[in-house]
């Protein structure tokens, strides 16, 4: 199964991160495999009442969770943010 890299800025870690994802996974997809390596470790562990949402590094606007990377034409090594958001707040910006 082909991988493709990409720099991980998870909110309220140190650093940076690469992440290794399938080209078709989703930026929901991507936010969980970055949580499931950080979230108890480095950062802490999700609140019930919170998603989390990617955008690409410096973008005021999140990406729509169910866009894979290949649809965003991410390139390799390229880097995303992700953040926590209310789960009420996530919700009203996926309706557009």
């Amino acid at each position: 199964m082909e991988q493709f890299a990409l720099v991980c800025s998870f909110e309220g870690d140190y650093g940076l991160k690469v992440l290794f994802v399938r080209p078709s996974a989703t930026m929901a997809e991507i936010a969980h495999t970055a949580a499931d390596a950080l979230a108890g470790v480095v950062v802490p562990e999700l609140a019930p009442n919170e998603v989390l949402r990617v955008r690409r590094a410096g973008a005021e606007a999140f990406l729509r969770p169910d866009l894979t990377l290949q649809e965003a034409g991410f390139i390799e090594m390229e880097t995303i943010e992700i953040l926590r958001q209310p789960m009420a707040t996530a919700v009203d910006a996926t309706r557009g």
